[in-house]
């Protein structure tokens, strides 16, 4: 009896709780495998399964016991089928035959909603058909949608890549700024969520494919959206004089779109995010490989307070328009920015291996910037189109920094102290102005471009600098009192043409031409005091005038192979450039010709359209640039003294790509594989002198040697329970190096290799228990041919995260969390271990649930201390700062919306 309970009522179940059958072609009976088959509710079309058949044209879903359902079934260029579902019916053995849309007339066949639907190259979501919370915004829908992730800080993945752009209708909204997106609109308003692969501009305009692709996210609104206003207010108060507010304001008008947005506070909640830190003119950290791939490093977004010394004063705001005119053809979008940041604190860094010191400052900046931006796109026909972009920015810079620093020998004894106190105010001016223009030949794929460019660059500054040297190995004490006055200037001015001939379908040829000249003045005045207070007495050691000039031409010439499954490119670039510089102090001048071949191999090969292999490879010469070679000294921190090199010739740099990426679109699954090695000869590296006992930089060509370089990754993400809304995603990352430079006049040699791990576990149903947690244990090695007894080799282990517990769909408890360990080392003989929480409680209001009532403890164990460790050229440095710890915070936030007719 027992066996029997085991093996047959399974098997009865199972036969009885199934939707399975056989898809073909109705006419000729061809079995039609990878055919889409998905499930949705009757009532609201939510997707509650999917799956695609096999070659036999065969598939099975699980029959959910209860309710009634929809059974949609779509394949390439057939008509869509669907029937109804219905409880207590067996739908075990389907037959379903598929129309192919030649053999249509004007039948309508598919009725009701398709949660996702692919169209060529696009994966296209039904917004309504996946549940999210009430007024939530557009993030929460795409961590709803199968293949698409969102980290804390707002960075998009879409079938496993990074998304660099989200469109508002297809138009830019706040320039490219993903958050602004994400983070203001209301997933109500969607209709439909777009993911592609965007092509170049340059693609798009000429109708020739280079290969050149962005992940692409667009956000359709539903038409009763696109006439009315809606938006945010929030405000915040917390203990120990700590706040925050934000106000988001949106207007729709047909095409015409008014935004604005203000936010303020001194939490550190005020941060526009890593791509728009880019346009606005800070340092967002991101680095570019000539995949388009993306790295992070250091990320600090200028107004957000994140990473600065101290407690941040921030405010960042902005207003957004756009506009079509005369039939589309007319495109205007301009915004203006302003920021404002302010903090102080103290800030410890200590140095060891190769070089042994110690310091300690206190900080207080106040950064200031506006920035203005235009794009103007006219459609003169249907073959010609000219796009004219603008941006102006100013910013105004303070800090006055004191510090104390000391510089120790190999017996740990002081050699050098330094007592510095600087003063500096600069006034940043930025303006830039494009015109690209392109036109289609009435030959397909035959095309013309121009494209022209100017930018302009000014710096005017002044600043005090007082210093006390005491060299203890020499025995002397040098004292400085200096007033400083910079003026530098750069302009550029370049133009392009290119001409597109298809040769055949498949193959294109590519040629072009363009000239750059560049035009910079560096003038740095240093004046000691005459001993009455009057600062007049020009010191020329620390004062410099330069002129650099550079004049550049390119020459292009490129084969083109596009097919739906293969692409290929092979670019040949050559670059003739000529430098000058001049010394308006020596009246003497050095001249430099270089003549470099860069060349470029693309290829993509496509399996389907959701499966890939990528391959690119990249020849670079790198040439030194004007910081690298103008021999500039700079007091203001005279333990490290920086010089250029006026005799650095170009570096060679060989990179190699490959990447292969596999999707499956309805269950969200996805798989990524890559690699990158690279090299480069005679390197261009910052060279370390200590023989005069303080450490002076300069850069060099390491002759004769090749930096390398691997890197090898790797990730998986699937669920792991549907019915319990269960996914992960572990991932790897190998990292090896090779790096020389010289120390004290000997060749170093440094081995690096880094091996991280990351595991993802994560829980989204927006019901009950909610988690999204991250694990990343990671081992470091670095050895150094000069430097063996002092490492870094040690183990580092990071996890954060977020779990949330819903008691209903208006009350619910949460918590974030940041755990740090970094273990001691050679090089630093303390370990360091962190764990911040911050829980929280929300609760919603009124009948719309538009109001939210929210406390949270920002870091109630109260550990939070800033904290960063680096290694670089047998150098390692650790340091620690001021930063925000706990506080108790009560924020109330409204959503509002008003349409109109």
């Amino acid at each position: 009896m027992l066996l029997f309970f085991i093996f047959a009522i399974p098997g009865l179940a199972l036969g009885q709780s199934k939707i399975a059958g056989k898809i073909s072609d109705v006419k000729d009976q061809l079995k039609l495998s990878d055919a889409t088959i998905m499930l949705l509710t009757a009532k609201d079309s939510i997707l509650t399964g999917f799956t695609r058949s096999d070659e036999n044209g065969l598939f099975s879903l699980a029959k959910p016991d209860t309710g009634s359902y929809v059974l949609i079934v779509s394949y390439p260029k057939y008509g869509d089928f669907y029937t109804e579902i219905q409880p207590g019916v067996d739908y075990s053995r389907l037959a379903i035959g598929m129309t192919n849309t030649a053999t249509l007339l004007q039948e309508v066949i598919v009725t009701g909603r398709i949660p996702i639907t692919i169209k060529g190259d696009t994966t296209e979501y039904d917004a309504g058909s996946f549940k999210v919370e009430k007024n939530a915004k557009v993030e929460d829908l795409l961590k709803a949608l199968p293949g698409i992730t969102v980290d804390a800080s707002g960075k998009i993945t879409a079938q496993g890549k990074t998304v660099k752009r989200v469109l508002v209708d297809g138009e830019e909204f706040f320039g490219d700024d993903p958050t602004l997106v994400t983070r203001n609109i209301r997933s109500d308003m969607v209709d439909k969520v777009q993911v592609y692969e965007k092509k170049s501009e340059q693609a798009e305009r000429t109708g020739v494919d280079d290969g050149q692709r962005e992940q692409t996210i667009n956000v359709k609104l539903k038409d009763g959206s696109k006439n009315g206003m809606f938006g945010k207010a929030l405000v915040g108060v917390g203990t120990d004089d700590y706040y925050m507010g934000q106000l988001m304001l949106n207007k729709f008008k047909g095409a015409q779109k008014i935004s604005l947005y203000g936010l303020f506070g001194n939490n550190g909640t005020t941060s526009m995010n890593w791509q728009d830190a880019q346009k606005y003119g800070g340092d967002s950290g991101v680095s570019y490989g000539e995949d388009g791939s993306m790295s992070w490093s250091s990320f600090t977004d200028p107004f957000s307070g994140e990473g600065v010394v101290g407690v941040p004063k921030a405010i960042n705001s902005g207003v957004n328009f756009s506009d079509k005119f005369d039939k589309d053809k007319h495109t205007v979008n301009m915004n203006y920015k302003y920021g404002r940041l302010s903090s102080d604190g103290n800030d410890e860094t200590i140095m060891s291996g190769l070089i042994n010191n110690k310091s300690v400052k206190n900080v207080d900046t106040e950064n200031d910037q506006h920035r203005a931006n235009l794009k103007y796109d006219l459609k003169l026909d249907s073959s010609n189109l000219l796009t004219i972009r603008g941006g102006a920015s100013r910013k105004n810079l303070w800090s006055d920094n004191k510090r104390e620093a000391y510089q120790f020998g190999q017996d740990a004894d002081t050699t050098i102290a330094e007592n510095t106190r600087e003063l500096v105010k600069n006034n940043i001016n930025e303006f830039n102005f494009s015109a690209y223009f392109t036109h289609k030949f009435k030959k397909k794929g035959r095309s013309f471009t121009f494209d022209g460019q100017w930018k302009r660059n000014e710096m005017k500054g002044t600043g005090h600098l007082n210093s006390d040297l005491r060299n203890y190995g020499l025995k002397t004490d040098s004292l400085t009192d200096q007033s400083k006055v910079r003026n530098n200037t750069s302009d550029v001015l370049s133009a392009s043409i290119s001409y597109t001939e298809p040769l055949s379908k498949i193959w294109n040829l590519v040629v072009g031409t363009g000239i750059e000249q560049s035009s910079s003045s560096s003038l740095v005045e240093s004046f000691n005091n005459d001993g009455q207070g009057n600062y007049n007495q020009l010191d020329r050691r620390f004062s410099n005038n330069y002129d650099f000039d550079r004049n550049s031409s390119q020459y292009k010439l490129a084969i083109v192979h596009t097919t739906e499954k293969f692409k290929f490119t092979v670019a040949n670039n050559f670059n003739n450039d000529k430098l000058k510089q001049f010394n308006n102090y020596t009246i003497q001048g050095i001249t430099r010709s270089y003549f470099t071949y860069n060349p470029n191999v693309s290829a993509g090969y496509s399996f389907t359209k959701s499966k890939g292999l990528w391959l690119n490879y990249t020849g670079k010469n790198q040439l030194p640039s004007m910081s690298q070679i103008q021999p500039i000294l700079d007091n203001s921190d005279q333990i490290n003294r920086y010089l250029g090199n006026e005799n650095l010739k170009p570096s060679f740099r060989n990179s190699l790509n490959l990447n292969y990426n596999s999707f499956r679109v309805l269950s969200g699954n996805y798989l990524y594989v890559g690699g990158n090695i690279s090299t480069e000869k005679n390197p261009i590296t910052q060279n370390i002198d200590t023989l005069k006992g303080i450490n002076t930089y300069t850069w060099n060509n390491v002759v004769g040697k090749t930096n390398t370089s691997l890197n090898v990754w790797s990730g998986v993400y699937f669920k792991l329970s549907k019915k319990l809304g269960l996914s992960n995603s572990p991932q790897f990352y190998v990292n090896m190096s090779d790096n020389y430079n010289m120390f004290n006049h000997q060749l170093n040699k440094v081995n690096t290799t880094n091996f991280n791990f990351t595991y993802n576990f994560k829980r989204d149903t927006k019901t009950g228990l909610n988690f999204d947690l991250n694990f990343s244990p990671q081992y470091r090695l670095m050895k150094s041919s000069l430097e063996r007894n002092t490492n870094s080799n040690g183990f580092v282990f990071a996890s954060n995260g977020s779990v949330e517990y819903f008691f209903n769909k208006t009350f619910k408890v949460y918590t974030n969390y940041t755990y740090s360990y970094e273990a001691a080392t050679k090089a630093f003989d303390e370990k360091f271990e962190q764990f911040l929480l911050h829980p929280g409680v929300s609760k919603k209001f009124l009948k719309d649930e538009s109001l939210v009532l929210d406390f949270m403890i920002n870091d109630i164990l109260n550990q939070n201390k800033g904290f960063s460790r680096s290694a670089s050229t047998s150098v390692f440095t650790q340091r620690r700062y001021d930063t925000i710890r706990r506080y108790y915070m009560l924020k109330l936030s409204w959503d509002f919306t008003k349409m109109f007719l």
